[in-house]
């Protein structure tokens, strides 16, 4: 194609408003990771270096619990940065001495995190859009249960609209296709799926 037909065919429109909203989302991610780190270690987190906060964030520490994010690591909270309709991301240990761990070059999207005992997350984990994560069960006083610790691996992705229940560990390498309930725990280096989340198949 000559350079004259490459002008005339531009698409000048979609140009202009990438460049709009690519100003949007470095102006957002240097206000809310400023704004939200300067907040989250006033409140007691252990915050690795370069984390980035890219839209609003809750953040709900209890008294002796432990909040620890690694370096690098990336929430998502605005459509700008995911369009598939990206919620606030909320962190809360919800009981005294209560502890989440997030390990370095995670990436997490519109993602909520309640740990009554502990949330362990490792390093290089993409938790998708909407995921919940929780080691415990609703209503415990009336259903009489108890808490139990999760553990997700290293390398993992987890699928959009998911949910982590309690006691459940994920090997590392491991893929959660997106809306998954895993109830119980998945081995490494495979891939699951379904309600209840099952081993599909392992990987190459």
């Amino acid at each position: 194609m000559s350079v004259l037909n490459k002008v005339l065919h531009a698409d000048y429109s979609a140009r202009f408003f990438r460049l709009v909203y690519d100003w949007r989302r470095w102006w957002m991610h240097v206000c809310y990771s400023f704004w939200y780190s300067l907040l989250a270690r006033l409140m007691g987190v252990k915050l690795g270096r370069r984390v980035a906060f890219n839209g609003p964030v809750t953040i709900d520490r209890f008294k002796y619990s432990r909040i620890e994010i690694g370096d690098r690591c990336v929430f998502n909270s605005h459509w700008l940065f995911n369009p598939r309709g990206v919620s606030r991301c909320i962190l809360q240990t919800a009981t005294d001495y209560a502890s989440i761990e997030i390990g370095e070059g995670t990436g997490l999207s519109g993602v909520t995190i309640v740990a009554n005992h502990a949330v362990t997350i490792g390093k290089h984990v993409i938790i998708g859009a909407g995921v919940k994560i929780g080691d415990r069960d609703g209503h415990q006083d009336s259903l009489g249960t108890q808490d139990a610790p999760i553990v997700i691996g290293d390398h993992v992705f987890i699928g959009m609209n998911s949910l982590i229940l309690k006691g459940v560990e994920i090997g590392e390498n491991t893929v959660i296709g997106a809306g998954s309930v895993v109830a119980k725990s998945i081995p490494a280096n495979c891939i699951a799926a379904g309600v209840p989340c099952k081993v599909i198949r392992q990987k190459d």
